[in-house]
């Protein structure tokens, strides 16, 4: 990750302009005054670097929840502040094309809902992305959608998409166990979920459960599919264990079946003679429309009552939590670090207080149920405050 260690940083002069990079405000760690976060402009995208004071020196990184795409944005703004600093290391030189591809591929989980997309296909994990490149090239009238949270995979596919000329394939950085709650109902033909971490010793952290097939269910259109494919055999034998539990669902079983996309990671596995696991869970009904709407908005607040927030730490409910991580403070800004939503598959995102408005920084959360009613917590919490 990019990153530079100095003995010194000058920032008095807040805000300055260099080489197109907005450097606005730093906002200082309330619990932690070591720490500070410093937010950044780049033609309208906006995210935080994170500044941390140690013995003799000062690191200077991404705030990973803010973090933009390509990464060359983030070097570039690391190397604009290493001009004000006594430099002692750093690893932003040599930006390659897929560090500086800025793609209209890759979009943002809200997009989805807005560019309508009807009877799509959803790779879960691409990878490297040779079998979602395989598809789409194959099938240029149907609409492909990627969802990885590996940054490298993600810009080595989004360059691929910009060498091929792929007009039909569209990248997501996301849980896809979060986004498929908001996901509209009976618009997805296939699923794909390929080799899988199997979590075997962690399985609340594995991609198919039976909230995932619940809301697949409900996500797929009438004869639609999830195709796991997996060298794991127990993570096969769970999953097809809590697939048979569903009264809406067709299993269809294969092993050591040939595919016609075979990555690096399945021809070694063939070579050394592991099995591979072919399920193929088929969806049955149609389902009811469904859509939740919430606008996330924020109530009255003091920031002068928000600097001892970070005091409250962790509030556990039966079905979701809030966790108030961080407390930063600029002069006329509070800024909270969040967790919350679902116990197994959290969302980590920032609240920004100034003194006329409080909006999450880089847009609303999805509208999950767990989600709102993390919201609803958080202005109960304001309120007591």
């Amino acid at each position: 990750m990019p990153h530079f260690l100095a003995k010194s940083l000058e920032l008095t002069d807040l805000p300055f302009n260099d080489e197109g990079y907005k450097l606005l405000y730093e906002a200082k760690g309330v619990k932690n005054p070591n720490e500070s976060l410093i937010c950044v402009n780049y033609e309208d995208e906006e995210f935080f670097i994170r500044k941390i004071k140690k013995p003799h020196q000062i690191l200077l990184k991404a705030e990973k929840i803010t973090k933009p795409s390509p990464i060359g944005i983030l070097k570039g703004a690391l190397r604009v502040l290493s001009k004000k600093s006594s430099l002692i290391s750093h690893n932003l030189n040599n930006d390659t094309i897929k560090q500086t591809l800025r793609s209209k591929f890759f979009i943002k989980p809200q997009d989805i809902l807005k560019l309508g997309f009807y009877e799509f296909c959803i790779e879960i994990g691409f990878g490297s992305g040779r079998h979602l490149l395989k598809l789409a090239q194959e099938n240029p009238n149907k609409i492909y959608i990627g969802m990885e949270i590996h940054t490298p995979s993600i810009q080595q596919v989004l360059r691929q998409i910009d060498l091929l000329g792929l007009e039909n394939v569209y990248i997501v950085c996301i849980d896809a166990r979060v986004l498929l709650e908001i996901l509209p109902s009976n618009s997805c033909e296939i699923i794909y979920v390929h080799f899988p971490v199997p979590w075997n010793k962690k399985p609340h952290r594995r991609v198919m459960s039976h909230k995932f097939l619940i809301q697949a269910d409900r996500v797929l259109k009438k004869g639609g599919l999830i195709e796991l494919r997996t060298d794991d055999e127990e993570y096969f034998r769970d999953t097809l264990e809590i697939s048979l539990k569903s009264h809406n669902m067709r299993a269809e079983i294969t092993k050591n079946l040939s595919s016609e996309v075979i990555s690096k990671y399945e021809a070694r596995w063939q070579r050394a003679e592991k099995n591979i696991f072919d399920l193929r869970i088929f969806c049955l009904r149609q389902s009811e429309d469904k859509k939740i709407e919430y606008d996330f908005n924020f109530s009255s607040f003091s920031l002068k009552s928000l600097e001892k927030i970070h005091q409250v730490g962790k509030i556990i409910k039966a079905d979701f939590f809030v966790h108030v991580c961080e407390v930063f403070k600029a002069d006329d800004k509070v800024i909270l670090i969040l967790s919350f939503g679902d116990f197994n598959w959290p969302v980590s995102k920032i609240v920004i207080f100034d003194k006329k408005r409080a909006y999450y920084f880089g847009g609303n959360p999805l509208s999950t149920e767990a989600n709102i009613k993390s919201h609803l917590e958080l202005l109960n919490l304001l309120m007591e405050k």
